[in-house]
């Protein structure tokens, strides 16, 4: 999959998927507030986003440094960076 086609609803819609499944959350993709923070609200750890960074690197083939998994702490936060990353405004590709 080139990074450049991939839209900003499939890189929302993955991100969820991905972050339900990596932090094993009682919910459905679309029941994840998209402003809460992942660690304070949902139980994520740092290795725990750490992981949903590797996978959604594997599955977009955006890479997000793995040294901002801290700073990336709401689904809206981290879908905006991986679209940044997609249009080449930063990030360590």
């Amino acid at each position: 999959m080139t990074t450049a086609f991939v839209s900003d609803e499939t890189i929302r819609e993955t991100t969820l998927d991905i972050i339900v499944d990596e932090l094993e959350l009682d919910a459905e993709p679309d029941e994840v507030d998209g402003a809460a923070d992942l660690i304070e609200f949902y139980g994520a750890d740092s290795l725990g986003l750490i992981q949903v960074l590797a996978r959604v690197n594997k599955q977009l083939g955006i890479r997000v440094p793995r040294e901002q998994a801290v700073d990336l702490r709401t689904v809206e936060l981290l879908v905006q960076r991986i679209i940044d990353i997609r249009d080449g405004k930063g990030g360590d590709q």
